[in-house]
């Protein structure tokens, strides 16, 4: 199933071109505040699934063009982003299989939004498409041979941050955190409908040139460690999101009116507007 976030942050259901309100199936979730409904069905899908799946294929639906897409978890409690996965496996008896940083939940912003580069003294802007998994079930310690079963979702985001903020040492959750540089979507594609995360194509364009196009299949260490390099860390909860990284490449920089999109195969397309009241541009290196 397909599961999204729209208007005033009711939750639905993809079918077809149409939206399913699914606010009468999943029962006390639809009257929580907006940023718990998502949360809250994902940790109760097991038992709501029955509903839902009714309601998907019997109930009334109006056309996905009539409505406002928000971001499909749209304030997730933790959002950790995994770093270097596509850079080699560690050494052995690294104590991390993959290093993390935090990304700010209220950087979450949906499709057709808008990111608004800051007026912070930044190096610019820059880019990256990732795989996110959205969790299901209160998780600690998995090992990898079980972390996929703790899975709810999948969905597209595009991480973008600015550089040149702090430290270095603490520049990366500054430069990743302000609002709006998380843009998420369209859907949570559940995780019985996507089976295999680790074989997906995965396309970032800006104004429609391709800037990335890899393979989960090309990560260093697949999302199943990925969660098991989480969970050693810290208990994730329904909701929560770890993204999967994305391969080095090129600084792929943000300027005013860009249009950029994500794509993945089996998730479909998150495209969001730019803009940076300053107008700025950006040196093509970091000095």
């Amino acid at each position: 199933m397909q599961f999204v976030s729209f208007d005033d942050f009711k939750v639905g259901v993809l079918r077809g071109e149409q939206v399913v309100d699914l606010s009468s199936a999943i029962g006390d979730a639809a009257r929580l505040d907006w940023d718990e409904r998502l949360p809250a069905l994902a940790g109760r899908y097991g038992e709501l699934r029955g509903a839902i799946e009714r309601l998907a294929r019997e109930g009334p639906g109006v056309p996905l063009a009539s409505v406002r897409l928000r971001a499909p978890d749209p304030r997730p409690h933790k959002l950790l982003c995994a770093i270097g996965n596509f850079a080699g496996r560690p050494p052995e008896g690294s104590p991390l299989a993959v290093d993390f940083t935090f990304k700010s939940p209220e950087s979450v912003v949906g499709p057709g939004d808008t990111v608004v580069l800051d007026d912070v003294p930044s190096t610019g802007f820059e880019a990256e498409a990732t795989l996110a998994v959205v969790i299901g079930r209160e998780a600690r310690k998995l090992s990898a041979s079980e972390a996929l079963s703790y899975v709810f979702g999948y969905t597209a985001m595009l991480d973008v941050f600015a550089t040149g903020l702090g430290r270095p040492q603490i520049g990366t959750f500054f430069g990743k955190s302000l609002d709006t540089l998380g843009p998420m979507g369209p859907a949570i594609v559940t995780a019985d409908e996507l089976s295999d995360p680790q074989h997906l194509r995965v396309r970032l364009t800006v104004n429609g040139a391709t800037r990335q196009d890899f393979n989960t299949s090309q990560m260093a260490i697949s999302v199943a460690e990925v969660l098991e390099a989480a969970t050693g860390i810290m208990t994730v909860y329904p909701g929560d999101v770890v993204t999967c990284g994305s391969p080095a490449t090129e600084r792929i920089l943000l300027i005013h009116e860009d249009v950029v999109a994500v794509e993945i195969d089996g998730i479909g397309q998150l495209e969001v507007r730019v803009e940076d009241p300053a107008r700025r541009a950006w040196p093509a290196t970091v000095a």
